[in-house]
């Protein structure tokens, strides 16, 4: 297991947990509203709260972030490759809102990827004198990062802060990050940001994410390529 590995995992527990909080308070909240016999519908969240995820909302949008360097933080690459690097990506997202309350909003989230360009990349290396060169060029590539949730906190207000976690995979026409890593990379990031409402139904949305890319042992060195990634984006809620 990687160091980033040990990192997500507990993370997708934390986000696993809140679900499961969510969905007892939501199930509690029901039992309290059918239980009065002169209570009508109450929907999870006020009609007073034009900002607030609902149960079954869908979001539609898209982001584009931009990491100036890789780190060394949790190990991958050496210092010396991990320099001259730069990593852009644009992502058009589809999520679900999955439960929710005047407090916290929990979303499904999926990623389909067009684009992702990885400056820097090591194509091969030369060793003279116990001094190594290294030739660098520029992989482009696109994926999916289907397995993401969101964290959303303050659904009553217009800005929510949030906190997500999310899996997939990329494929590039250069091996990444160095020459014999292979051009599939399996994807993990965590991150947050806030999201703030421009109307009721639209959102801009502004973030950091550690992102990491490694091939999972299915080439041959599985070396991380570890940055951190700020993007923007904008979505529509239905």
């Amino acid at each position: 297991m990687t160091p980033f590995s040990r990192l997500l995992l507990p993370t997708l527990l934390v986000l696993l947990s809140c679900i499961s909080v969510h969905a007892q308070m939501t199930d509690s909240s029901t039992e309290s509203v059918n239980s009065s016999p002169n209570a009508a519908a109450v929907p999870e969240t006020s009609s007073g709260d034009p900002y607030a995820l609902k149960h079954g909302d869908n979001e539609f949008g898209f982001w584009a972030g931009f990491a100036p360097a890789a780190t060394t933080i949790f190990g991958g690459l050496h210092e010396d490759e991990a320099a001259d690097r730069k990593f852009f990506l644009a992502a058009f997202r589809y999520g679900r809102t999955l439960a929710a309350n005047e407090h916290v909003a929990l979303q499904y989230t999926f990623d389909a990827i067009p684009v992702a360009v990885a400056s820097g990349v090591i194509v091969s290396r030369t060793t003279i004198g116990g001094v190594t060169t290294f030739r660098r060029e520029t992989a482009y590539g696109g994926g999916v990062t289907p397995l993401g949730l969101q964290l959303d906190f303050s659904n009553h207000s217009k800005v929510h802060p949030f906190i997500h976690v999310n899996g997939g995979i990329l494929g590039f026409n250069k091996a990444v990050p160095i020459e014999d890593s292979g051009k599939f990379a399996f994807v993990g990031e965590v991150g947050g940001g806030v999201r703030i409402f421009t109307s009721d139904r639209r959102a801009v949305t502004l973030g950091v994410m550690f992102h990491h890319i490694s091939n999972g042992d299915t080439a041959g060195s599985n070396r991380g390529l570890n940055q951190f990634v700020i993007y923007g984006g904008f979505s529509w809620f239905k």
